[in-house]
């Protein structure tokens, strides 16, 4: 959206195809991220909501926080017939100046903790974590971590899409480059006996360091190694101030043990009004595809 000759409104797409009906889908749709419009005020963001209901398409926005206001100007629209269903969570750490793993973790985990890595050095593996910011740095490990999301996805059980082999590792490789060009990778990784096992891949926005992927070899998988990043990165955010880091989607358990709150995402589904044909073929999609989950959930279970 543009006004007056300057870009003030940004909501890129993609389309395709789903029972005849052309949707307009987030550009990053399925790439394990939480996504918004930007605009430089309300008014911008109204008038891009509504241009987009003369297009004819229906939309289908994945991962959009339940608070965006994307959300609330598509419903606000009288273009549009919109529904949003929250389907998935993200926790959040928060981080004011000062804060330690001792502040967030009771003694006895902390303990653990120090109990594993104590075993690690006996074993030869001791546990050293590097942060990876700048692009040469991202060069000189990429390998490591091409290898380390691959034992990841080969070990049994890992379903999750790997970001690091094709068809996307070539985008992802030139992403982060560009990002730690920019100043804005911040990558905590995990050597065991200076061999890298574990890695936790953020962002930076201000202060908020906010998660995009992470991996371990699951040879180290007794070792915890999502708690021993995460103590190192409540330990280490002053050194890189972040005050907040936003694990962005998925519970897990280790995430849930270290969380200060969590926020809900979902999929806003728009139809333009007065458009049954669009919105039936929509639901009957949207049926197909929760049986097919359902199945492969399945299918997935011992």
């Amino acid at each position: 959206m543009h006004r007056d000759g300057r870009l003030v409104a940004l909501l890129p797409l993609h389309e395709r195809r789903r029972f005849g009906v052309t949707v307009l889908r987030l550009l990053g749709h399925g790439l394990g991220t939480v996504s918004e419009a930007l605009a430089t005020d309300e008014h911008a963001l109204t008038d891009l909501v509504a241009g987009l209901a003369t297009t004819g398409s229906v939309i289908e926005l994945t991962h959009l926080p339940a608070s965006s206001p994307l959300v609330t100007a598509v419903h606000r629209d009288p273009g549009w017939d919109s529904t949003f269903d929250p389907d998935d969570h993200c926790p959040v750490i928060e981080l004011p100046v000062g804060t330690r793993a001792a502040d967030l973790r009771s003694k006895s985990t902390l303990s653990r903790a120090a109990s594993t890595r104590r075993k690690l050095e006996r074993e030869g593996a001791g546990l050293q974590v590097e942060t990876v910011r700048t692009p040469a740095e991202l060069d000189a490990r990429w390998d490591d971590i091409v290898a380390t999301a691959a034992a990841a996805q080969n070990d049994e059980g890992d379903d999750r899409l790997n970001l690091c082999a094709p068809p996307h590792d070539q985008f992802t490789s030139e992403f982060l480059r560009q990002e730690a060009a920019d100043g804005h990778l911040l990558l905590w990784g995990g050597t065991f006996g200076g061999i890298w096992g574990a890695h936790f891949a953020t962002l930076r926005t201000g202060h908020t360091s906010e998660l995009w992927f992470t991996r371990f070899d699951p040879d180290r998988g007794r070792s915890r190694p999502g708690h021993l990043l995460i103590e190192a990165v409540c330990d280490q955010h002053d050194d890189v101030d972040v005050t907040r880091v936003d694990l962005l989607i998925g519970r897990s358990r280790y995430k849930r043990d270290w969380q200060s709150h969590e926020y809900a995402v979902g999929t806003l589904t728009a139809v333009p009004a007065g458009n049954r044909t669009a919105r039936s073929r929509m639901a009957a999609a949207e049926h197909s595809v929760r049986i097919l989950r359902a199945v492969a959930e399945r299918a997935r279970r011992p």
